[in-house]
């Protein structure tokens, strides 16, 4: 009888273990060794309380501090730009869950390698502040981390829905008519349909230029449009100034309307956009109105 009795323990203990063990929440566990192939996903991780598990990034990953700490003691690999992936180096470092941030044949290649070795993959590319708050949701049900999750995603509306308000209940005339610049040397812009098109209306302000997506627009199609404000994601302002002497009648050049942003705030979409968005509203309106 004695003999029975343990062994319907152990077989409910079993039993047990096995319900507990299934499900993203197991992930989380000491055996989750998480690869992050883009600077917004790996700021999400490390927001969600990760970073112990993180074992390998980009070079371009390069938020918070502790993250730059790790990677030059040795605790954290570097494994090349999101596009050119040191792929034997990232399979060594044994991860159980690989993200990428990007779409197409390299990172297709990629998952089908990674899935014949049976590591877990998924793909978080989020191109509007919603699709991103979306994608810390996600990244918490598969590291379960689902409640920090929830409580960054509740933050952040807030904070959204604050700005957005204010800048809801401006006339169109107080808005500034904004250019964002995201390469010099080739007139690279965000156009319509962008995630800073979108943080640039939600700050209260206008996107003045009319392409869709990321593209290049002719010198005379910017002194055409004549922005109020010149927003620079990389710091251009300098060489502007210097350099461009075609734009000397420009608006944004005549009453210093060119500022440098930490593009970091506003191209990624991450927990730090609705610093980038506040710093946005702050620029289009200085009155604090």
């Amino acid at each position: 009888m004695k003999k029975r009795w343990i062994l319907a323990l152990v077989l409910l203990a079993a039993l047990l273990a096995g319900g507990c063990s299934s499900g993203p929440a197991d992930e989380a566990g000491t055996d989750l060794r998480i690869v992050s192939l883009m600077p917004s996903n790996t700021e999400i991780l490390f927001a969600l309380g990760l970073e112990e598990k993180i074992v390998g990034v980009t070079d371009y990953c390069n938020y918070p501090p502790a993250l730059e700490e790790a990677k030059a003691e040795g605790r954290i690999a570097s494994l090349g730009d999101s596009f050119n992936i040191n792929e034997e180096a990232l399979i060594e470092l044994e991860p159980t869950l690989v993200i990428l941030g990007h779409e197409g044949e390299t990172a297709t290649a990629l998952i089908e390698r990674l899935e014949e070795l049976n590591i877990k993959t998924e793909v978080i590319v989020p191109n509007t502040i919603e699709e991103t708050l979306e994608s810390i949701l996600r990244l918490g049900e598969l590291t379960g981390t689902k409640e920090k999750a929830e409580e960054i995603v509740q933050d952040m509306r807030a904070a959204i829905d604050r700005i957005s308000g204010a800048a809801a209940k401006l006339d169109q005339d107080r808005k500034p008519r904004v250019v964002m610049l995201l390469d010099l040397d080739g007139l690279y812009v965000a156009g319509k349909g962008t995630l800073e098109d979108e943080l640039i209306a939600a700050a209260g302000g206008v996107n003045a230029v009319e392409v869709e997506g990321y593209n290049s627009i002719s010198e005379e199609a910017l002194i055409s449009i004549d922005p109020d404000l010149i927003l620079c994601s990389f710091p251009f302002k300098e060489r502007i100034l210097e350099e461009k002497t075609a734009w000397s009648n420009l608006k944004a050049v005549r009453e210093e309307g060119i500022y440098d942003l930490n593009g970091d705030l506003i191209n990624r979409p991450g927990p730090r956009l609705v610093q980038g968005l506040e710093l946005l509203y702050n620029l289009f309106h200085p009155e604090g109105e």
